[in-house]
């Protein structure tokens, strides 16, 4: 078996080079980050005429109600952002897209509508400050205009963006869920629109499944935390007044605090489905988690004829995520600590105390209910069987093989797709 270390520098190298520069890769990608939104009809006369004075944060929330998530923009802009509003340290802009069919609130419009959200508004038309049409949530260059389009009208020193609809962590075909397009938002298309704007502050995922470790992977390089949850999430996902009436008190949070803020206000209890929560930072700790859970996978590789009973085992009494109710995703703490406890390997165990370590380090804020008792922050793909397709196979070994060709930043950057590779024969 070969070294180690070459393939441990190149890891190093490649999270050294997503620190210090942008690719060209959103330029592959068919990106134009520098042009402003297409042509926007202007909806009322509250369009503003000139950028706004540079603000403390800007908070942009992208918002894809073009699905059954519909009822749910007017219920999150009327009712939460609208309590709080901007003010001359925080901007509110929200990008917000809404179907037929499944609400009638505020003037029942459908289309792309732009919000510069004030207290006490309504998501109406007359009150949207450009109507972009219709546009494809799913689509990465609808991203990249909106912020885009956020920095020039509405600068400020921070940027934190918020991803709202449904989502799956890092499976593709799930996030940004756009019917009329019949389009999606997935997480490598994400990396290069982040790419294009030269990333933001902070991410929040109002999604299901965002803390895996996969997806944290595609934002590392381009946002200095996340948060959001290992497990399914409820409809009302965030609570933004809270978090928003907490970044005004205290504007000059950084993105590790307003994480942290966004994180305890996903617990806030208004939500009897969210059971768990974290924030996580995206900086060195989280590259020494990476390192770490690189290390282990290899060491797994090496020992998996030897000891594959073992990992079994632990593999089964490791926490799942009960809401989500797919049996692939397991937390990564638990799974170190399992494999520490049954593999009677010292490399391994030593290996796996390092990323037990590294995900405390990482993980800044967790919190989840008693029922899901062993829950670290991140989350991690471990299926029982990630075997191609084949005749007879099912869907679960289908929905694995995916994880082969989802351009994953993770499968680059550590071992862990090697080992699973291993780990299906």
């Amino acid at each position: 078996m070969p070294s180690r270390r070459p393939r441990l520098l190149a890891v190093s190298l490649a999270l050294l080079a997503g620190l210090l520069a942008v690719t060209v890769c959103a330029a592959a990608a068919g990106l134009a980050a520098a042009a402003p939104a297409p042509p926007a009809t202007p909806a009322s006369p509250a369009t503003p005429a000139a950028p706004a004075p540079s603000a403390r944060w800007t908070v942009m929330v992208y918002m894809c109600g073009d699905n059954n998530l519909e009822k749910w923009v007017s219920h999150d802009i009327d009712r939460e952002m609208a309590a709080v509003g901007s003010n001359e340290d925080v901007q509110v802009v929200i990008l917000a897209d809404r179907t037929p069919g499944y609400s009638t609130a505020d003037g029942d419009w459908t289309g792309t509508l732009v919000f510069n959200v004030t207290k006490g508004m309504r998501a109406t038309p007359d009150q949207a400050v450009a109507d972009w049409g219709e546009r494809d949530m799913g689509s990465p260059q609808t991203l990249v205009d909106f912020v885009t389009w956020t920095r020039a009208n509405y600068p400020a020193e921070r940027y934190v963006l918020f991803l709202w609809d449904h989502g799956w962590g890092w499976w593709p075909g799930n996030t940004m869920q756009d019917r009329t397009s019949n389009d999606y938002l997935d997480m490598h298309e994400l990396r290069h629109a982040l790419e294009a704007v030269d990333g933001v502050n902070m991410v929040g995922m109002d999604t299901c499944l965002a803390q895996m470790i996969e997806v944290q992977a595609e934002l590392r390089g381009f946002a200095r935390a996340v948060a959001g949850s290992e497990d399914a999430i409820g409809y009302t996902g965030f609570a933004y007044d809270r978090i928003l009436k907490g970044l005004r008190a205290e504007p000059t949070m950084g993105a590790p605090k307003l994480a942290k803020l966004a994180a305890r206000n996903m617990r806030a209890g208004h939500d009897k489905w969210t059971v768990a929560a974290s924030a996580v930072r995206l900086d060195a700790r989280w590259d020494e988690l990476a390192s770490a859970v690189s290390d282990l996978s290899w060491d797994l590789a090496v020992g998996l004829r030897k000891h594959r009973k073992a990992y079994a085992k632990a593999r089964r009494q490791t926490a799942r995520l009960p809401q989500a109710g797919y049996p692939e995703v397991r937390d990564l703490y638990d799974a170190a600590a399992k494999l520490r406890k049954h593999v009677p390997s010292r490399m391994i165990k030593a290996d796996c105390t390092r990323v037990m370590r590294a995900v405390r380090r990482a993980v800044t804020y967790e919190w989840h209910t008693r029922a899901e008792g062993r829950l670290h922050g991140i989350s991690f793909y471990w299926p029982a069987s990630p075997a191609p397709p084949r005749p007879g196979s099912s869907f679960s070994q289908w929905v694995n093989f995916r994880y082969y060709g989802a351009q994953l930043n993770f499968t680059r950057l550590t071992y862990w797709g090697d080992f699973l590779a291993a780990w299906g024969r």
